[in-house]
């Protein structure tokens, strides 16, 4: 058998720099620089792109999207094992950290030219890779950090304020995306609009929704926390007032995917070779997702995942010593790996009607729940190319799948949250695991080497509920780091979570 020899996260690919072009980084943001704002702006978004998935592989084994081929052997030190060290993520903190830099230069460049669509589009990207570390890590550097050799030891700020901050730097960036001058240089947006050629018209109005749609994302994380609902519900009214709405498609990344060395789609190239090969030797289909989806009949499993030889989909387990081998196991499917030049997801559609769904339920917002959820469902359907949703959402009786069937506050919170768990595979994996530990409402069949109870409403095993700071922090960030105290990455909890 073939053995996994540590427990690590896939760092992603590529490393952030001013560049020119998408795909060449050579620069450092922090040095005198003329890269133009545009072709930074892009490449960036290109990489934040690449954490996405590839960077978050432990985490889709955690919440058993996923799960390693029996072909391996498994150690103490497995992902199943829960384990973390210092340099479980030390490339995943530094490469994100990279990403704001270039983030950083795009806002302190534009603002001194008055670019405001610039502006706005860091404002936004900034809010969205400081919340990935905030969930990942909770209290981390901010208004210290990005300010290059003026602070090389940045003080740690509690995970909430830095939430706080975002939600009004998110509200800052929707003005400016409405503004008349905000424009950008056609065809270099590579998120809303496209490497041919793309126009205001389209890309500032989507812009405005994506930043909308995570700010109420920020603002959803943070419904446990007592004595919170007040605020919640007054950013959620800037919003509203704000008037640009929540995303109705995906925010998806496409810098012009090509088969070319460095140049794929991330998930593609996660997956397969150059010349067509598959090549995920280790992933392979987690066998929760197949059993529930099959046990409400949910076609989305065969989306997910492919069939083996025989024409049936069998998946791994978490921790198991006895899964099938790899020939005997499924591999990722056609709804996900579509092509090579497939864009890269950021923020789903389905996860933007289902944070709609919940905001509705919890009395923050009119409308109505219902349409939401049936609409996030469909959302993940449509992207999945998996058909229409509605026989699927309108079985008698299942209150997993069919939301009308729901009566309790509890019933439906946990229907949407379900539901939004199965749209987040193979796309968005952490935020899976954010509502995890937000909610604890998924009772999991995990399997485990360490069966230790963290919660009275958790799964009996300990899933961890954050990550370690980095290895290169306590080598060169050490007095402010370890002001933190000691951190357990199965007690220690991000300021969000229950």
């Amino acid at each position: 058998m073939k053995k996994l020899s540590k427990f690590i996260i896939i760092a992603a690919v590529a490393i952030s720099g001013c560049s020119k072009s998408y795909f060449d980084i050579n620069n450092n943001p922090n040095s005198p620089s003329n890269a133009s704002v545009d072709l930074v702006l892009a490449n960036a978004l290109k990489t934040s792109a690449a954490f996405e998935i590839t960077s978050y592989a432990t985490v889709s084994e955690w919440m058993n999207f996923w799960a390693p081929s029996g072909s391996y052997a498994l150690n103490s030190s497995d992902g199943a094992s829960y384990k973390q060290t210092t340099d479980f993520a030390d490339g995943l903190w530094t490469n994100m950290y990279r990403n704001l830099e270039d983030y950083q230069y795009v806002e302190q460049t534009a603002t001194a030219t008055n670019q405001y669509f610039y502006i706005a589009a860091a404002k936004t990207m900034k809010a969205f890779m400081y919340q990935h570390l905030v969930d990942l890590f909770n209290n981390v550097p901010y208004t210290e950090a990005l300010k290059g050799t003026a602070n090389l030891l940045p003080k740690y700020d509690k995970g909430i304020d830095i939430y706080t901050d975002l939600s009004t730097q998110l509200g800052t960036a929707v003005t400016l995306f409405q503004r008349a001058d905000a424009t950008s240089v056609i065809g270099e947006d590579v998120l809303f609009g496209t490497p041919a050629g793309g126009t205001a018209a389209n890309e500032n109005p989507n812009w405005a929704k994506f930043a909308n749609t995570l700010r109420l994302r920020l603002l959803i994380r943070q419904t446990e926390i007592p004595g919170r609902t007040a605020y919640i519900q007054t950013e959620i009214n800037k919003i509203v007032a704000n008037g640009a709405g929540f995303l109705t498609t995906d925010a998806a990344v496409n810098p012009g995917y090509s088969n070319s060395s460095g140049k794929t789609n991330p998930f593609y190239g996660f997956s397969y070779s150059l010349a067509g090969s598959y090549i995920q030797d280790f992933w392979r289909a987690g066998k929760f997702i197949i059993t529930f989806a099959v046990a409400h009949n949910d076609p989305r499993y065969t989306r997910w995942y492919a069939p083996i030889g025989n024409g049936t989909y069998v998946g791994t387990v978490v921790g198991s010593q006895t899964n099938p081998t790899g020939s005997q196991s499924s591999v990722f499917g056609p709804g996900v790996l579509k092509s090579v030049t497939q864009p890269a997801q950021l923020l789903t559609a389905a996860e933007s009607y289902f944070l709609q769904a919940e905001a509705i339920l919890r009395g923050f917002l009119a409308g109505s729940d219902l349409t939401m959820y049936n609409n996030g469902v469909q959302a993940s359907f449509t992207f999945l190319g998996a058909g229409s949703s509605a026989a699927y959402t309108s079985q008698a009786g299942d209150k997993e799948v069919n939301y009308a069937a729901c009566t309790s506050f509890n019933e439906k919170l946990n229907c949407i949250n379900r539901q939004k768990f199965l749209a987040m595979n193979m796309t968005t994996p952490l935020e899976a695991w954010n509502d995890y530990r937000r909610l604890y409402y998924l009772n999991l069949p995990f399997t485990s080497s360490v069966p230790i109870t963290i919660h009275p409403n958790a799964d009996v095993y300990q899933i961890p509920t954050r990550f370690l700071y980095p290895t290169s922090e306590y080598q060169t960030n050490l007095a402010n780091v370890s002001g933190e105290g000691t951190i357990n990455h199965h007690t220690s909890k991000i300021f969000w979570a229950q």
